[in-house]
């Protein structure tokens, strides 16, 4: 059925669980499994690099500022890079055989030729269940990835999200 499956995480409990649904998926079908991880200042949790824009658009700013954003972005950078490699060990120790990218980029495009690249049969992603003027306004990867994948895609919605949404009367 599958045998390459992408699955694009965030690093929040809901990118875990993310995993989790890829990694059963990979487990069941003997899948190879790729855990993408797209770099974007956007992300939460991320490290404000305003300070990084200015310098491009304002040479000659505050050089300690510029070195505190940097140091700051590959803290991070490295940080996520642990978390990738963890998770390649969960999923080697699960019997799936399984790598990781962590490019920078916008993560909706990024997502779509990384799948189209490693040729992937599959694509697992988050959804965040953004509607409205949220979606309009914040832009939806998943809805982007779904529309222009080279593959199926699996929009997973979150249950971590999904409880903090008000139930509807």
């Amino acid at each position: 059925m599958f045998s390459r499956i992408l699955v694009a995480i965030e690093m929040s409990k809901a990118g875990r669980h993310v995993f989790e649904t890829a990694l059963a998926l990979a487990k069941a079908t003997g899948a190879n499994l790729k855990i993408l991880h797209v770099l974007c200042p956007d992300e939460e949790g991320c490290p404000d690099t305003s300070g990084l824009l200015g310098t491009y658009y304002y040479p000659g700013t505050d050089d300690e500022a510029t070195e505190h954003g940097q140091i700051g972005w590959e803290q991070y950078s490295q940080k996520c890079l642990e978390r990738l490699r963890s998770l390649v060990q969960i999923a080697t120790t699960e019997g799936v055989q399984a790598e990781f990218a962590q490019p920078s980029g916008k993560p909706s495009q990024t997502i779509c030729e990384e799948a189209r690249n490693w040729e992937a049969d599959l694509i697992v992603i988050g959804q965040r269940g953004l509607s409205g003027w949220e979606k309009a306004l914040l832009g939806s990867v998943s809805s982007y990835v779904i529309q222009n994948a080279p593959c199926s895609v699996l929009a997973d919605q979150s249950p971590i999200r999904a409880r903090s949404v008000p139930a509807k009367v």
